[in-house]
């Protein structure tokens, strides 16, 4: 939520808004005082960097990263990781919503979209076998021309799974919301790109990654653990990756 709000302003927004607090400090307290806070952490930050560019402290932004060559492969039926990666077909659905607002994520109908959207995903996570739902990758914020936007990254076992759930009680309830209301507020957008990719023509490979993308899904029965765990061989072997190993 946090990176959300960061991005719903722009920076000259953000800039403005510390320059009003600096100022308030000013007035308020001692001028050394009020210069304390901030030139402390810059301070900190900067030494913290160089301290670990030259090796003296652990690099804790590699936390929580797989430091090593890994796929995220779908799982079988009965939990178990494939043979082979790409050995199953996927759809991949894009889906976002756009504020063209002053107002961000806080315009007027924005709230109402999210809620009927985060209504889906929980249906989705709560139905998997009956949508073809194998899951998303975290909602990234995106900045446009006109405002911000939400785009995630979704993906399903096959376009009929896709068209059912389009067609299912959760979808239709959102869609009628946004048949009825967006007229009423034009500077909402929505989009969504679909791609059915076939067997053996998809590949995720990550390195000193942490999760992204395919690697946040987690496997239906598998731990995300044994997901990373699993140092494929063959992973970047496929057809895009033959004459290019990583």
């Amino acid at each position: 939520m946090a990176n959300l709000l960061l991005a719903n302003f722009s920076i000259s927004t953000w800039l403005a808004a510390g320059a009003c607090a600096q100022s308030i400090l000013f007035l308020t307290l001692p001028r050394l005082v009020a210069l304390l806070p901030a030139v402390t952490l810059l301070l900190l930050r900067l030494a913290k960097g160089v301290l670990i560019t030259l090796g003296y402290l652990h690099n804790t932004y590699t936390d929580g990263a797989f430091l090593y060559k890994s796929t995220a492969p779908i799982p079988n039926d009965d939990g178990s990781i494939p043979a082979k990666a790409a050995d199953k077909g996927l759809v991949v659905f894009i889906v976002g919503a756009n504020t063209n607002h002053p107002m961000g994520l806080f315009a007027p109908g924005f709230k109402d979209l999210g809620d009927y959207f985060q209504n889906m995903w929980k249906d989705a996570e709560a139905n998997r076998e009956q949508w073809g739902y194998l899951g998303k990758a975290n909602t990234m914020p995106m900045a446009t021309a006109g405002g911000n936007a939400l785009v995630t990254i979704s993906y399903w076992k096959d376009i009929e799974h896709l068209h059912a759930f389009a067609h299912g009680p959760t979808h239709r309830l959102g869609w009628d919301w946004w048949a009825a209301q967006n007229k009423k507020y034009p500077h909402i957008g929505i989009m969504h790109e679909t791609y059915a990719v076939p067997q053996g023509s998809w590949e995720n490979i990550y390195q000193n990654c942490h999760p992204i993308g395919m690697d946040q899904v987690p496997g239906q029965g598998v731990e995300r653990r044994s997901f990373q765990a699993r140092q494929y061989d063959n992973a970047g072997k496929g057809r895009q990756m033959e004459d290019d190993d990583e």
